[in-house]
């Protein structure tokens, strides 16, 4: 059975101002769920990270892991920019100080298995089941794809698969939760928090099955925004109106930890 533990608000509070200093393109609602998903452990496996950048999301996942009883977070990223999407390193050669500094002043260096690599290249060793897979690397759509298809493979019966930046005009990042993932029966409970797109995944493919609906209800909103994200590089104008009045529609709120914990129950 799981719960949330004791306390769980103002440990989330705390948990933002301890990285509010971190930079990373994470909003509160997001640093809050994420630390939700990684407290509350829907299956059996590590948390495996894939993009790291300087940390921010790696702390919170490492700290979240901290109420549980397994407190590891792998991580992968070759801290330096070998994709268009990634986040500007401002004329530094690669994250990698910043990255460890950060580790080390939030208390969190010794509960991380950090890769320092691509994450083609830890899938060549990879072979350990996974309870939480969280995708923020490469969002291209080579890139985003490549990290699913060589990841969502380990993923244990009631999983948790997350990926960011849905919601920002990345090619890859929208097509893969929407064709990989709300597309696919095997995942089930599925929505939106901030700009990260989630679901749970399943083995069997029957209780996938049962959370058509609700899926292709947000199939249907989140697809809307498929053509901007596909064919135009650089939203401007009016265009960029239409994009934000279309997202807009597409229920991306805090979540409830409760309410959250509630849907994704483990079911046999």
């Amino acid at each position: 059975m799981i719960s949330l533990p004791k306390d769980f608000e103002n440990f989330t509070a705390r948990l933002i101002e301890t990285t509010k200093n971190i930079e990373g393109l994470l909003s509160e609602k997001e640093m809050k769920f994420l630390a939700l998903l990684a407290a509350c452990p829907t299956a059996e496996g590590e948390i495996l990270e894939i993009g790291s950048f300087k940390g921010k999301s790696t702390v919170i996942l490492a700290k979240g892991a901290s109420l549980t009883a397994k407190t590891r977070v792998v991580a992968v990223d070759p801290l330096t920019s070998p994709a268009t999407t990634d986040p500007d390193l401002k004329g530094q050669e690669s994250s990698s100080g910043d990255f460890q500094t950060n580790l080390r002043n939030a208390g969190v260096e010794k509960h991380v298995e950090f890769h320092r690599k691509r994450s083609r290249e830890l899938a060549k060793i990879w072979n350990r089941d996974i309870r939480l897979l969280w995708i923020d690397g490469d969002h291209t759509y080579a890139g985003t794809k490549s990290d699913f298809d060589m990841f969502s493979r380990f993923l244990s019966n009631g999983a948790i698969i997350a990926i960011h930046d849905v919601l920002h005009n990345f090619e890859g990042t929208i097509r893969v939760f929407l064709e990989d993932v709300l597309l696919s029966k095997h995942f089930g409970p599925a929505g939106m928090c901030g700009s990260i797109g989630w679901s749970q995944y399943f083995k069997d493919s029957n209780i996938g099955w049962k959370f058509k609906h609700p899926k292709i209800k947000l199939y249907q909103k989140l697809s809307r925004l498929l053509p901007y994200s596909v064919l135009n590089d650089d939203i401007k104008g009016f265009t960029k109106i239409k994009y934000k009045v279309l997202r807009s529609r597409i229920s991306h709120r805090d979540a409830n930890p409760s309410k959250w914990l509630r849907e994704v129950m483990f079911i046999e």
